[in-house]
């Protein structure tokens, strides 16, 4: 039977009305099983819709686990800490490429990227994208302690060792700061040795394990690897003993801080909630572990090693590392960015770097540290300074691992430090020893053979204590770090022994800085 033009008007309209029908019913299903989210939004699988507020970008490291344990893992969700206590629906997208976010943050892709304060002074000259940008560091996220390694093949036993040998690195990263800080500890320079440049910690890792070069600056838990791959492979040095010299902060556009400043402040606020749960409580570092695996795509296992030699940042760390602490004598992140801005200006890579004014903003900080009950949470305390026992009597004859000499010329006959002396122990040496925090320093005087071998002796003692004393109480460094050796003339440099002219006795007038770590401190992976 054939229907009139206004019977299928009927039926048709009977349809449509059976497909909203069905639509609300479904839609009515939904809404009982996930329920809405704040903004009245559905919210399927804990996750929430729409577009997030804040878009973070961070390589494959652990060190970011204290921000993705309180946004419940990568995407924005409404059943994380961060969405419940802070009302905050983030996205971390994984960027391992320090070129594409720092094109997504200046497009505007991005509101938040991850930096090495001791790199940054390469990425800041005076021609950057970041500069022109006005890109600034508003927190120190992690320390390396242990993350960061000099692998060597057998037969490499000191830093010494590693001169003219073929070195594999990342250029202009925290690898490169910490072979030039581990070089600088027995005065050598990159001419020093032969550089293999490779694109990152892992290509190094695989140069090594490949016999492509002598040693290598790989990242934990590479550095297992490399020492499991080849007979008599070790850890020669690694960010647990230098654990001051490398540090991720948090980058961002001062525009997008002034426009989201609320919201920053907040994403501060838990990020270092969750670093301070993740120091405090094992459950907590496993959760948040298993979530930096899932997201990243990363082995459990092998980034709950990773985390083990990280050091997760506190407001106590960051009031310290912002130089809002004005009795802290530490590491600030002036002093880290500063040295290194020194340094790999001398090695051609930044090219005028900004100041660390400039480039930095403690505001966030500032704010948080108005908060009364932040402050007072212990958890948030800044990290202890490490306490030394005192120094074994074997440590005052065995092997250094590294050995720096100073020239500090002292007045006839005295142990006073002049003025030039504590310059040069200021620019010298004050901020390595600080950056190699967990070594021993042994401090060792020396003259030439002019005057009497007692007078010598005690003169070259008083003199190697008279620098301990000063870093001492200057520095508030503990005394028993130090390990103070007088030598009289009794050990002249290899060519002088004889102090047979003026050249050769000046030589061998010196003070030593000779670094020493046990194993167990130095060794990520032994």
């Amino acid at each position: 039977m054939e229907l009139t033009p206004k019977g299928r008007q009927t039926v048709k309209a009977i349809r449509n009305l059976a497909i909203l029908l069905a639509v609300l019913g479904i839609g009515y299903i939904v809404i009982k099983k996930f329920g809405t989210s704040k903004d009245g939004k559905v919210a399927i699988g804990g996750t929430s819709s729409g577009k997030p507020d804040l878009v973070l970008a961070y390589n494959t490291f652990t060190g970011v686990e204290g921000i993705v344990l309180m946004n419940g893992g990568m995407d924005p969700n409404e059943n994380s800490d961060l969405y419940k206590n802070f009302g905050i629906k983030l996205q971390i997208k994984q960027m391992d490429a320090v070129k594409d976010t720092r094109s997504g943050l200046h497009a505007g892709d991005l509101d938040l990227v991850y930096c090495t304060t001791d790199a940054l002074p390469v990425e800041m000259g005076s021609s950057s994208e970041l500069r022109s940008d006005d890109v600034v560091q508003i927190m120190q996220v992690n320390q390396s302690h242990g993350a960061d390694a000099v692998v060597v093949r057998k037969g490499i036993n000191e830093v010494g060792d590693l001169k003219g040998k073929k070195i594999a690195y990342a250029v202009g990263t925290a690898s490169h700061t910490l072979l030039l800080n581990v070089l600088e500890t027995a005065n050598m320079k990159m001419s020093d040795i032969d550089g293999y440049q490779v694109a990152d910690g892992v290509e190094a890792a695989t140069a090594f394990k490949n016999g492509q070069c002598d040693a290598a600056l790989v990242w934990a838990p590479d550095d297992e690897d490399c020492v499991a791959a080849l007979p008599g492979a070790k850890v020669l040095v690694s960010s647990a003993v230098a654990s001051q010299i490398i540090a991720d902060g948090l980058l961002v556009k001062k525009t997008v801080l002034d426009q989201k400043r609320a919201l920053i402040s907040k994403l501060v606020k838990a990020w270092l909630q969750g670093n301070a749960r993740i120091n405090t409580d094992a459950a907590a570092k496993k959760e948040a572990t298993a979530l930096f695996a899932k997201g990243f795509k990363f082995p459990e296992d092998v980034a709950a090693k990773s985390a083990d030699k990280v050091y997760f940042s506190t407001l106590g760390d960051n009031i310290n590392f912002f130089g809002l602490n004005s009795t802290y004598t530490g590491m600030t992140g002036e002093r880290m960015y500063g040295r290194m801005a020194v340094k790999y200006t001398e090695i051609g890579l930044a090219k005028s770097p900004a100041p660390w004014r400039n480039v930095s903003d403690p505001s966030i900080i500032q704010e948080l540290m108005n908060d009364q009950d932040f402050t007072k949470d212990t958890k948030q305390e800044a990290a202890k300074a490490v306490a030394f026992q005192a120094p074994t009597q074997e440590m005052k004859t065995q092997e250094a691992q590294s050995s720096k000499i100073v020239k500090l010329e002292f007045p006839s006959n005295s142990a006073q430090l002049t003025d030039d002396n504590v310059a040069t122990l200021d620019r010298e040496v004050k901020e390595l020893i600080q950056g190699f925090e967990k070594a021993y320093v042994r401090i060792e005087g020396n003259t030439d053979n002019t005057g009497q071998a007692k007078t010598n002796d005690r003169l070259s003692l008083d003199r190697a204590n008279a620098v301990v004393h000063y870093l001492v109480n200057e520095y508030h460094l503990d005394k028993n770090k130090f390990i103070v050796i007088g030598n009289g003339s009794k050990k002249p440099v290899p060519g002088c022994e004889d102090n047979q002219d003026e050249a050769c006795k000046a030589r061998n007038r010196r003070t030593e800085f000779q670094f020493i770590w046990k194993k167990s401190d130095a060794t990520a992976a032994q």
